[in-house]
């Protein structure tokens, strides 16, 4: 009983949204708005899955290339609060600590 009052709770509210959102795109200007709206956001969204692809398989190749060679040899301290030295420190600790296993 209390999830069948739930349920159509919803769909009242769910149908409520829908009507009124149908009502305010009646003319035809909004609708060619939102178009080039949902157009636009379209672009943008596949432009960053793209550029996100390339960077992480250009990070992993990065890393599986020239990054293996020196962790291999690099000893992470075993004080995790030190801080590093020099710029090439920084990034064999952020690389060491980050780590994909």
């Amino acid at each position: 009983m209390k999830n069948k009052f739930f349920n159509n709770f919803k769909y009242i509210i769910l149908a409520v949204l829908l009507c009124t959102a149908n009502v305010a795109f009646a003319n035809n200007s909004a609708k060619v708005m939102l178009k080039t709206v949902i157009s636009k956001y379209s672009m943008v969204l596949l432009a960053l899955v793209v550029f996100s692809t390339i960077l992480y398989v250009g990070l992993t190749l990065y890393n599986k290339f020239f990054v293996s060679a020196k962790i291999k040899d690099y000893k992470l301290k075993q004080d995790s609060l030190s801080t590093p030295t020099d710029k090439d420190d920084a990034i064999l600790t952020f690389i060491t600590k980050n780590r994909l296993k």
